[in-house]
């Protein structure tokens, strides 16, 4: 896994990028892997506001892409990595939204790296790599979607109206990476740009029901076997789901988006993780955790801190890594620093 470099941070002007994206007519726009809400709207959201503009887009996914999600993409076309490739055509720019970090795009990365200088980057994450040498990263937003927007109202690109619109998939984006307005990324800056969204006329209740009532049957199945698992560690519940839960229960890696968090409805729970292993040559681990408790500075778990320790990264309260490790001396390591 490459390792992160100790500085990520913008190195351009959302001005520059515009010209960058104003001089391209082919643009291919991606993310990381498996890619979440926010990765998602960002790749949708820039798509569609760069075609209003007559540019000619590719939205090129690192799969797997979960139900909802591709529900939530509507009627824009986009390419999976896994079954079409990369585009043909020669790009004039490549867009990497929402990730900087080698890691998260090891499929894409000998392709990239032989058009670094057509690579630039927006993201909202504090770890990352040297994928875009022109890119804006603002780790005060609260989503990625936040950055396009910001990107947007520099190069004064209509929002649109409505379903499919790209108001409605940077929305997407803000909704899902701030668990519906719940975590405290959701400051007064997120509901400021929300409002600019609603204004555009996009069902948010629709929206909420595509991504998170549209579930398979073997999630379920996957909650139980997750929550049949918990240990405690302090604070932290650590949960593990196995090669053999996913095939006896047929669900995949899609099936168990945002179930870490469902520990965190427990008062003495302030952090919690989820190790799985549907590939058996992989542990993944997901981090979440809660704000510290009012007036116990001391109480927060810094998950982006803690994924560090595995070359993972993401924010305070949400991260993630992939370790080429098996699922028991992860867990092993994870417990030791946990209890260090």
């Amino acid at each position: 896994m490459t390792s992160q470099t100790d500085v990520y941070e913008s190195t351009a002007s959302y001005a520059l990028l515009a010209e960058r994206i104003t001089k391209a007519n082919r643009i291919v726009i991606t993310t990381h892997r498996k890619p979440d809400g926010d990765a998602i709207g960002s790749v949708i959201g820039l798509a569609r506001g760069l075609q209003s503009i007559g540019k000619e887009v590719v939205s090129l996914f690192i799969g797997p892409v979960e139900h909802s999600l591709k529900l939530a993409i509507g009627d824009s076309e986009y390419r999976l990595l896994e079954e079409e490739g990369v585009p043909t055509d020669e790009p004039d720019l490549i867009i990497v939204a929402d990730t900087g970090a080698w890691s998260q795009l090891e499929a894409l990365a000998p392709w990239l790296r032989e058009r670094k200088e057509k690579v630039i980057g927006l993201d909202h994450h504090a770890n990352g790599d040297d994928v875009a040498g022109d890119r804006v990263v603002d780790v005060s937003a609260a989503a990625c979607t936040q950055v396009v927007l910001a990107l947007f109202e520099e190069m004064n690109i209509s929002l649109g109206t409505g379903r499919n619109s790209v108001a409605e998939a940077l929305f997407i984006g803000l909704g899902t990476d701030t668990g519906w307005f719940r975590f405290s990324n959701a400051d007064a800056r997120c509901f400021a740009d929300v409002s600019k969204l609603l204004e555009q006329g996009i069902d948010r209740y629709q929206l909420y029901r595509m991504l998170e009532e549209t579930a398979r049957p073997a999630r379920m199945g996957l909650l139980q076997r997750m929550l049949a698992s918990v240990e405690y560690v302090g604070s932290v519940a650590i949960m593990e789901l196995r090669c053999a839960d996913f095939q006896e229960t047929n669900g995949s890696s899609t099936d168990i988006v945002g179930l870490v968090n469902t520990p965190l409805v427990l008062e003495n729970i302030q952090a919690a993780v989820l190790l799985t292993d549907s590939d058996p040559s992989v542990t993944k681990i997901s981090f979440r955790s809660k704000p510290a408790i009012p007036g116990q500075a001391g109480t927060l778990i810094n998950v982006n801190e803690l994924a560090g320790n595995f070359e993972g990264g993401g924010h305070v309260h949400a991260a993630g890594a992939r370790v080429f490790m098996p699922l028991e001396q992860v867990k092993a390591q994870l417990i030791q620093l946990i209890q260090s």
